[in-house]
């Protein structure tokens, strides 16, 4: 009866595993909903924020940013705080990997997410900035970032500014994807605008005059730190909503395991108690037959 007993605790093990991962995946998909409507929304605000750029002829933002011939890189890369979450971390890990192993020392990092830190401290990587954020995060928690980035580009300390992400195309889709946000070119940000669905024709043209003050090297240098500030942000909306999705698939998986587990527990026990009833009963039959004898 000892094995008996081990797989009735075993049920109940794995009963209340079945309970903590149902009640997990249901409040990641709470979140999922909740952060997926903040993307969309930002989304829209993009493509209204890109036609107003365009209006005012963003392609010119191309041509000013300075020229940094250090070689020195700067990577913003985005991570989550917890686990749980299937392999999201390990996919976009490769991708940095394969992009910055050859050289590790000409790449300095800013770290958004726990899971980066631990990594990115374990292969020596310069980490310049960690930021953490919560599961409900705002823009003005990227205020450290934002300082970070800005100081940078007045500073012209980098050749190269990258950031690295999931994008979040669906609950079962996604890609770990990355954009050069320093020095911004037409082809990765149009290529960057079609991964993410943004229908923006940069070439069309607007019969208006427009008024630039106070000149217009200012000028496009802030929307140039603009367009890098919003594109950052909705990069860590994107890496969130994956989170969250993973976390819930990632959380269903082991409920469904969890059931079949106990399913198939719960018929070995019986087939277990039910030899330990028929021996029983058998030994009782053979006792009193020896005994009438």
């Amino acid at each position: 009866m000892a094995n008996a007993k081990a797989i009735k605790a075993k049920i109940k093990s794995i009963s209340n595993i079945q309970k903590i991962t149902s009640a997990l995946e249901v409040v990641s998909t709470v979140k999922l909903q909740k952060i997926k409507n903040q993307a969309e929304h930002f989304k829209d605000y993009m493509v209204e924020f890109l036609y107003i750029l365009d209006m005012v002829n963003f392609s010119k933002i191309f041509g000013f940013q300075n020229s940094n011939n250090t070689g020195k890189e700067l990577l913003v890369v985005v991570s989550t705080e917890k686990g749980l979450c299937g392999a999201l971390n390990s996919k976009l890990f490769r991708k940095v990997y394969n992009s910055t192993y050859e050289d590790k020392s000409k790449y300095d990092v800013f770290v958004i997410g726990k899971k980066w830190l631990e990594y990115f401290t374990r292969l020596w990587y310069n980490i310049v900035g960690v930021l953490n954020l919560k599961d409900t995060f705002s823009e003005a928690d990227l205020t450290d970032l934002r300082a970070y980035l800005v100081k940078s580009l007045d500073d012209n300390k980098y050749s190269k500014i990258r950031i690295f992400f999931n994008y979040f195309k669906n609950t079962m889709v996604q890609y770990p994807t990355d954009l050069q946000l320093y020095p911004l070119t037409r082809e990765n940000f149009e290529e960057f605008a079609k991964n993410i669905e943004l229908d923006v024709n940069l070439d069309e043209e607007y019969n208006q005059d427009i008024m630039i003050e106070p000149s217009e090297e200012e000028y496009y240098n802030f929307l140039l730190k603009k367009f890098i500030s919003d594109i950052t942000y909705g990069a860590v909306l994107e890496n969130k909503a994956w989170e969250h999705a993973s976390r819930m698939i990632a959380m269903k998986n082991a409920k469904d395991n969890s059931i079949d587990l106990k399913k198939a527990l719960t018929i070995t026990y019986n087939k277990q108690r039910q030899a330990s009833v028929t021996q029983e009963i058998s030994e009782i039959v053979s006792a009193k037959v020896a005994m009438e004898e």
